[in-house]
């Protein structure tokens, strides 16, 4: 709402001969929003400020992404996480794994992940002679292929 149609408002409210609540409750405007006007009325601040189109302090900028992304074509070997190490020891900026992770999928530069498949054996080749003497398998990054 523009500033003229809020003095108009709180203009209309004083001059009603009503009680504040009840001119308030007819036009339907919370006694927040009202009080707050006026306050600002007095401040001589009415007019609303308009939404300003800055980055947020958490957004990568285009110069930074650029530096970025500069970095990581400079050294394709390194990992992600390593080329985040690599950007905040340099004291550029810092970014998140996940971060830089996003920009560099985006941009066609994360390798897919080579799957080395194994197949299972039907026993194990260290067997064991006694009680206790193998105690857990972990097989959890194994890909059977059979």
């Amino acid at each position: 709402m523009s500033s003229e149609g809020k003095a108009e408002i709180l203009k209309l409210v004083a001059d009603s001969g009503l009680p504040r609540s009840k001119a308030l409750a007819q036009l339907k405007l919370p006694r927040s929003t009202y009080y707050r006007w006026l306050q600002r009325l007095v401040e001589d601040r009415l007019r609303d400020r308009k939404g300003s189109a800055h980055i947020p302090w958490n957004k990568i900028r285009p110069e930074e992404e650029a530096r970025i992304l500069a970095e990581a074509r400079a050294s394709p070997v390194l990992s992600c996480r390593q080329v985040a190490f690599k950007i905040s020891d340099l004291g550029h900026s810092y970014v998140s794994e996940s971060t830089l992770y996003r920009i560099l999928k985006r941009e066609g530069l994360i390798k897919p992940v080579e799957i080395i498949g194994f197949k299972a054996a039907k026993e194990y080749h260290h067997k064991t002679k006694r009680p206790n003497e193998l105690w857990a398998s972990d097989c959890c990054y194994l890909k059977v292929v059979d």
